[in-house]
């Protein structure tokens, strides 16, 4: 079971326009919601959210901490509406998770060990895969995949999400045969001196 990112949050009584004036103070509103669950508006540290991201990313799962509340929520980011379409969040939306029902989520690849190909034939290795979709339960979703590189012996050689070797519980969705990555040979290089001895022995 991956680590999760804590989230602070509080209930916000501030709706509508006037959740600018909370923006400028470093808060940034939210709501959350999920199956059979009402939404409910809330607040949380602007700052500590841009934290969590750099650490966590997008793609995972929080445990959200509201204040009053005995038990932590079990959330997944479900939307975000940032100022200027790309700049900073001005607005989430958590997903509630039923921690008993089975979801599907996005997992990071993360490619460990050392090529021969690469160490040994000056081989370049190309990634072609990011992540992958995987079905489990929100509490065992990884934080990771890890992808052992060591395979990749030769220019011949490619991994695929097919060699991806999941925990128990945790279901990869993504297309088997699906390339995560490659090895590219080495570009011939001639030298320049030796095509000036070359055209001088022609003559």
């Amino acid at each position: 079971m991956a680590d999760r990112a804590v989230i602070q949050a509080s209930p916000r009584t501030v709706l509508g326009k006037k959740v600018k004036q909370l923006r400028r103070t470093g808060v940034l509103p939210a709501n959350v919601y999920g199956r059979a669950i009402p939404s409910q508006a809330l607040q949380i540290d602007a700052r500590e959210f841009s934290r969590n991201m750099k650490a966590t990313g997008l793609r995972s799962m929080f445990e959200l901490n509201i204040a009053g509340e005995a038990a932590p929520r079990y959330v997944i980011i479900r939307g975000m509406t940032r100022k200027g379409g790309t700049g900073e969040p001005i607005h989430l939306d958590f997903f509630q998770v039923d921690p008993t029902r089975p979801i599907v989520a996005n997992v990071p690849i993360h490619l460990v060990g050392e090529s021969p190909a690469v160490r040994d034939l000056a081989g370049t290795l190309l990634p072609s895969l990011d992540i992958v979709s995987v079905r489990c339960l929100p509490l065992a979703i990884p934080s990771h995949l890890e992808v052992d590189i060591t395979p990749l012996k030769g220019f011949d050689r490619m991994l695929s999400v097919g060699d991806i070797v999941a925990p128990e519980g945790v279901e990869i969705l993504t297309d088997a045969a699906i390339i995560i990555a490659t090895i590219n040979p080495p570009r011939i290089r001639v030298d320049s001196a030796d095509d000036s001895a070359a055209g001088a022995n022609q003559d």
